[in-house]
């Protein structure tokens, strides 16, 4: 994984994970605070609810109490009783008293339970119908809801009983209001939280609060346990939960682009001067110190810049001060080879001399046939140690820095290493690039290997030289030739003082050839293949 995807990660979790933990936070808190408020509204209501009923029937009660008393004390009533004319008025006396008290039910029962005036249905006269006084006076505590019949049928009431005793009997006045369902419903006002009369067989799902209620029927003659149903919808919650979910998803969808557009900024500011460092440093090698590490950052990054600038101006002085211990051990293997070599060169033309001086004391007459016999072993002994100087003429040092033409170089080599049998090609580069070189150390450098190339194409092969552009700020030199290559044993080697195979070669020239590169502040690279040539690039820096 790279450095650029780990920070990227990294923002990515800073920005998601606490806004996640949060936002899960705030949700469960949400949801806590909904279900007390829920909780509340519901116990609000209910308490309510319980409250008006209570009330009403209280309300009521008064109310059926008061008629009970005004009743008891009209001789009408008494009248009625005895057999008298007020019997019509006895009739018609629940309905208009129910209507004067605002009641939904009022009925007049004697102690048998016989219906003496109903104001629901005037008709009921004489029906026997003690049940719900009965039932009413077995549960005066209770909120007690009753049916009753009127003359459109059924009607549901908030019931109480009461009684008054006269002329040694006893009566029960049964009144009510209107209760039901609607009627529940008016009492609230919160559109989340409404109530519903069921029996329990009934009970929906979702209820939150009850309140028990009997509910008796006359008709079934019946008394069942019914509740006042506070139910909650869920709906507006959920809605509310979807809402804060979906802005929470879009916040977080937005917080992680950010996160990752801001990751991805920083870690490309980071990532470059690293991968530019990274660049710089994989330049760098024994035979490349010219690498420099300048910066004007004062963060972590112009500080590991100047670390390496530090770490290469070290290498570079420890490769000068090998380079001149490579350059004195080779000036004394040199020395030993020249004195070796001097001497083989010298020997034939020391024994020449010793020859002559022997005929001259002992057959003077003979010296011309000995110097005619003598004279090509010496020639050939003066031409061995003429070429003996050429070759290590191209040791000498460098001298100053100044500007090379490197497309008329690269043109005066090719035609002076022209050679019967081999082809020469040259390519050019336009505009002629300058190199900021020593001319003398370019064409020892160039000599060698152009030399090299040569040799390695004869009888009948092929060398191309070429110029193109190579890194930045340098020029790239490409001597190819067409020759049999070298094994990686021998390439391993090729670099080394001495080491040649070549009949007549020193051994010198490849490792002269990197040594002046690397004075340059340039870089030297082979390829090469078995059978198929070998490619000597050079780099060097551009005026």
């Amino acid at each position: 994984m790279t450095f650029r995807t780990r920070l990227i990660l990294a923002f990515a979790a800073v920005a998601v994970l606490p806004l996640a933990l949060f936002g899960w936070r705030v949700r469960a808190e949400m949801q806590t605070r909904l279900e007390e408020e829920g909780s509340r509204r519901v116990g609000a209501l209910a308490s309510t609810i319980e409250s008006e009923l209570r009330a009403e029937r209280d309300r009521v009660r008064s109310r059926v109490q008061q008629l009970g008393s005004d009743l008891a004390a009209d001789n009408r009533f008494r009248l009625a009783r005895l057999g008298g004319a007020e019997s019509g008025w006895l009739l018609d006396w629940a309905g208009n008293a129910m209507r004067l008290a605002g009641l939904a039910s009022l009925t007049l029962h004697d102690s048998a339970g016989r219906v003496l005036s109903s104001g629901q249905f005037r008709n009921d006269y004489g029906r026997a119908a003690p049940f719900v006084p009965q039932a009413l006076r077995n549960r005066r505590d209770s909120l007690s809801l009753a049916r009753v019949r009127t003359a459109e049928g059924e009607r549901s009431v908030l019931a109480v009983v009461d009684s008054f005793a006269i002329l040694g009997h006893r009566y029960f006045l049964v009144g009510g209001t209107a209760f039901d369902s609607m009627a529940i419903a008016g009492i609230g006002t919160d559109p989340e939280v409404r109530a519903a009369l069921v029996d329990n067989a009934q009970l929906p799902d979702l209820v939150a609060a009850r309140i028990p209620v009997l509910m008796i029927d006359e008709s079934t003659e019946r008394v069942e346990s019914g509740v006042v149903a506070i139910v909650r919808d869920p709906a507006p919650a959920r809605e509310l939960t979807r809402r804060v979910d979906r802005w929470f998803v879009i916040v977080l969808g937005l917080a992680l682009l950010i996160a990752v557009g801001i990751a991805v900024i920083v870690a490309n500011a980071l990532a470059r001067p690293i991968t530019e460092l990274a660049e710089k440093t994989e330049r760098v090698d024994l035979d490349r110190l010219d690498v420099t590490f300048d910066t004007d950052r004062d963060d972590e990054i112009g500080g590991l810049s100047r670390l390496l600038g530090a770490m290469t101006s070290r290498l570079r002085a420890g490769a000068a001060r090998l380079r001149e211990s490579e350059r004195r051990a080779a000036v004394g293997d040199l020395a030993r080879q020249v004195t070796h070599d001097i001497k083989n060169g010298l020997a034939p033309i020391r024994h020449a001399i010793r020859h002559f001086g022997q005929t001259v004391d002992q057959n003077p007459e003979q010296l011309a046939d000995v110097y005619r016999a003598r004279r090509g072993t010496m020639e050939s002994s003066v031409v061995y140690l003429e070429d003996l100087a050429r070759n290590y003429a191209k040791l000498s040092p460098a001298s100053g820095p100044a500007g090379v033409e490197l497309n008329r170089l690269i043109a005066e080599l090719a035609q002076g290493a022209a050679r019967d049998g081999v082809v020469i090609r040259t390519e050019s580069m336009t505009p002629e690039p300058m190199l900021r070189a020593d001319p003398i150390s370019v064409r020892r450098i160039l000599e060698n290997l152009v030399g090299n190339a040569v040799d390695a194409a004869a009888p009948a092969g092929q060398v191309v030289l070429r110029v193109r552009p190579g890194s930045p700020g340098e020029v790239a030199i490409e001597i190819v030739d067409s020759g049999a290559g070298m094994t990686p044993e021998e390439l391993k080697r090729a670099f080394d003082d001495f080491f040649t195979t070549k009949p007549h070669g020193t051994g010198l020239g490849l490792s002269v050839v990197r040594r002046l590169v690397s004075d340059l502040g340039g870089s030297l690279a082979v390829e090469t293949t078995v059978g198929k040539g070998t490619t000597f690039r050079v780099e060097l820096p551009t005026a």
